[in-house]
């Protein structure tokens, strides 16, 4: 059962944040070592596709700082994969659900890193250590719609180039460096476009 919990009234101790692991009844609680400083946000909780781990992100009393971390499930002991920092000096870091683990081991990620919101691949091969940028320009992704991760191909949703009152429907190969993006929608016009979790069957309105 989940219990909703009202934000600390303004002026009073900021709330402090603990998080476990633990079977279906509610025993053998492991807690996930968070680090020393109490003073966070813990904006996101995954599990991996394979179950093998939770990757968590953590960010900064400021949300100019956002880490992911790799947690064993088995002993709560945390691992730092990768650190998100705010693009511009006196900003934040824009929470999102755009992002996608896959079963590869690979991460599907959205940030705003080079001034505009696109979408990076973070590899398994490389077990994280640099990304690669799979959309740039001066548009922005607003949202990652869905991943075929069978044909290596994701869709997103992004605004025009040409006119940025318009969002387009795209697709991707996202394991060929040199494909380009597919524009599905017809141009003078905005959409949106929901899809399944296997990323077969797009519903573009």
């Amino acid at each position: 059962k989940v219990f909703d919990q009202r934000y600390p009234v303004a002026g009073s101790a900021n709330a402090e944040v603990a998080l476990y692991v633990m079977d279906p009844d509610g025993q053998n609680r492991v807690q996930v070592d968070l680090g020393e400083d109490t003073d966070i946000y813990l904006a996101r909780v995954d599990w991996a596709p394979d179950g093998s781990a939770l990757y968590v992100q953590r960010q900064n009393r400021e949300q100019t700082v956002l880490d992911m971390l790799r947690v064993d499930p088995e002993t709560g002991a945390v691992s730092p994969v990768f650190t998100e920092k705010a693009a511009v000096a006196d900003y934040w870091i824009n929470l999102g659900d755009d992002y996608k683990l896959l079963q590869d081991g690979s991460l599907v990620w959205w940030s705003e890193r080079d001034g505009f919101g696109h979408l990076y691949l973070y590899s398994a091969d490389d077990g994280w250590k640099d990304a690669r940028q799979l959309t740039r320009g001066s548009f922005v992704v607003t949202k990652l719609v869905g991943v075929d991760q069978a044909a290596e191909r994701l869709f997103y949703l992004a605004t025009s180039e040409e006119d940025p009152l318009e969002q387009h429907i795209y697709a991707l190969d996202y394991a060929d460096p040199s494909a380009q993006p597919l524009q599905l929608t017809e141009s003078g016009f905005t959409h949106t476009a929901t899809m399944d979790g296997t990323g077969q069957t797009l519903v573009i309105i």
